[in-house]
C-alpha cells in the first residue's frame, strides 16, 4: 500500500513518471530478494540511479506505443483488400511491444547494460518461454478489470501489485536462464 502511493505521488508531476516506474520494479526486486526493504529508501535510490536509462526508455516505448495506436486508427478507417495482411502485422507488431515493454523494467532494475542492449535483451526475455508472457498479460488484464471495477484497489494496490506480478514473472524466466546457462557450461566443459 506504502508502495502504491508512493508510486502515485511520484507520478503527480507528469515528467518524472519513467524514473518512478524504475524504481517501482527496483523495490519490487528488493522485495523479492530479501523480503524487507525500507521501501522509502530503497526507492528514491533507484528512482535517482535509473533516471535517464528510464527516461530514454520511456521516450522510446511512448513514441512507438504513439506509432502502434496510429496504426490501429488507420487500419480502421481503411478499406483495401490487403486490411486483413495489415491487421495480421499490426497485431503481430503489438504484441511484441507489449511483451518486450512487460520486461524492460524488470531487466533494467536487474542488471546494468547499455541502453541497445536493454532494448535487444528486452524482447528476447518476452519471447523466452513465451506462455509466461501470455500468461502475464491474461493476469494483468484480469487484474485491470478488478482494479477499475473497485476504484479503491487502483489507488492503494494496482501499480505495486501489477509490478510485482510482471517482476515475478521476469524472474523465473531469469532463474530458467541461469540453469540453462548453467547446463551448457557443465556440457562445454566436460
Amino acid at each position: 500500500m506504502y508502495l502504491n502511493i508512493l508510486f502515485i505521488l511520484s507520478c503527480v508531476p507528469i515528467i518524472t513518471i519513467f524514473p518512478a516506474v524504475a524504481a517501482l520494479f527496483g523495490v519490487v526486486r528488493e522485495w523479492k530478494l530479501h523480503k524487507e526493504v525500507a521501501v522509502f529508501s530503497q526507492y528514491k535510490q533507484m528512482f535517482m540511479g535509473n533516471w535517464k536509462q528510464s527516461y530514454l526508455v520511456g521516450i522510446l516505448y511512448t513514441i512507438m506505443g504513439m506509432c502502434i495506436g496510429v496504426d490501429w486508427l488507420f487500419l480502421n478507417q481503411i478499406q483495401s483488400s490487403l486490411k486483413l495482411f495489415i491487421f495480421s502485422g499490426v497485431l503481430v507488431v503489438s504484441f511484441l511491444y507489449l511483451i518486450s515493454f512487460l520486461s524492460i523494467f524488470p531487466i533494467m532494475v536487474n542488471m546494468t547494460v547499455t541502453f541497445k542492449q536493454l532494448c535487444m535483451n528486452s524482447l528476447k526475455l518476452g519471447l523466452y518461454k513465451i506462455h509466461l508472457s501470455i500468461f502475464c498479460i491474461i493476469v494483468l488484464g484480469a487484474w485491470t478489470f478488478l482494479s477499475l471495477y473497485f476504484p479503491f484497489l487502483m489507488v492503494f494496490f494496482f501499480f505495486s501489485v501489477s509490478a510485482y506480478i510482471i517482476y515475478w514473472i521476469a524472474d523465473l524466466k531469469f532463474a530458467w536462464l541461469l540453469v540453462r546457462e548453467d547446463s551448457t557450461n557443465k556440457v562445454t566443459s566436460v
